[in-house]
């Protein structure tokens, strides 16, 4: 019994090292520039502006995306500029409708990824 107690804490301890050694890293961060995804579909033009502005799911989406593209293991920290909102009327079976797709141009966000000390 005294056997199987001690080779427990010897495993507990072992593994307990080589996580603490796993965690160890510095975050290395790079900013990325991009323009994100147009909105789906074509619709009205305050609709289009209020699914594109900052602070919204879908620029919050995007802006993780842009991170994310440049490879595993890499995530947004931080938006660093807004950028500027574009938005361009629909064409083919909406034209004359007033109907738009808006999306933000020129947005940077600092990306992270953790340098791995091994």
């Amino acid at each position: 019994m005294k056997f199987n107690v001690f080779f427990l804490f010897a495993l507990l301890f072992v593994f307990s090292n080589q996580l603490l050694a796993a965690s160890e890293g510095s975050w290395v961060t790079e900013n990325v520039t991009g323009d994100l995804k147009p909105t789906a579909g074509c619709k009205d033009i305050e609709l289009a502006k209020k699914q594109t502005a900052p602070g919204s799911y879908r620029f919050n989406k995007y802006t993780t995306e842009l991170c994310n593209g440049k490879g595993y293991g890499w995530g947004k920290m931080k938006v660093e500029d807004n950028g500027e909102m574009v938005c361009e009327a629909c064409e083919g079976e909406y034209e004359g409708m007033e109907k738009y797709r808006c999306f933000m141009k020129d947005v940077t966000v600092q990306c992270k990824i953790v340098k791995r000390g091994f």
